[in-house]
């Protein structure tokens, strides 16, 4: 009997969990990479943040965001809609916004039924550039992107944003003075030629004191 209501019990949270409308999973292609969004979330792909996307010349490489998805779940009449991707590129020094207006957003065709209530939203064949507006750097910088998936939804006879971020990866209503964005990190490097002209300086001055010395 007590097996029984413990079964019963799992049931139970395991149904609550999933009442209403939220999101169970986040994913990401970034540079030809699919990432998860979180640890949290199912599937073999590397989890975004884990580790660092790579180095980067901003004069001959580029870090395309070409792709990203929410899957959502819904019953009791609810429903979900107006999915979004919400991006923001910052210097990894810098804090996160919880500002939507730092944020760049791309739509995504949503209503891809998964059946049983769930749902997908998924934009493909994006040409977002991370490494656009980056200014060759005279040292190794370090950037960060924060991402955020947003997804519109009904219940209760009344609208919400649900916004999937490291705070809340299943999240019921939510606001985004309360987001903490997913988050992975790359390095820019200087131009080749920058490490030369630093070198070069450095060599400079160090002529220069020797012959003070002398």
């Amino acid at each position: 009997m007590k097996k029984l209501s413990l079964l019963v019990f799992s049931l139970i949270c395991a149904i609550s969990l999933q009442a209403g409308t939220g999101i169970f999973g986040a994913y990401v292609t970034i540079g030809g990479t699919k990432y998860k969004s979180s640890a949290s979330y199912g599937g073999s792909e590397a989890t975004l943040g884990a580790a660092s996307l790579g180095s980067f010349d901003v004069d001959t490489d580029s870090l395309i965001f070409s792709q990203a998805e929410t899957l959502t779940y819904q019953n009791s009449g609810h429903s979900t809609f107006e999915f979004a991707a919400a991006y923001r590129v910052r210097l990894a020094s810098d804090s996160k916004s919880t500002d939507p207006s730092a944020y760049s957003f791309i739509s995504m065709v949503d209503n891809i039924d998964l059946g049983n209530g769930d749902e997908k939203g998924e934009f493909t064949g994006g040409t977002v550039d991370f490494l656009a507006g980056i200014a060759a750097p005279l040292t190794e910088t370090v950037y960060a992107i924060d991402i955020v998936h947003k997804v519109g939804a009904w219940e209760g006879g009344d609208n919400f944003e649900k916004l999937a971020n490291l705070n809340d990866t299943s999240p019921g209503s939510t606001d985004w003075g309360a987001t903490d964005a997913f988050t992975a990190n790359f390095t820019v490097v200087p131009e080749p030629n920058t490490y030369a002209l630093i070198a070069g300086i450095f060599g400079l001055a160090y002529i220069a004191l020797k012959r003070r010395q002398a």
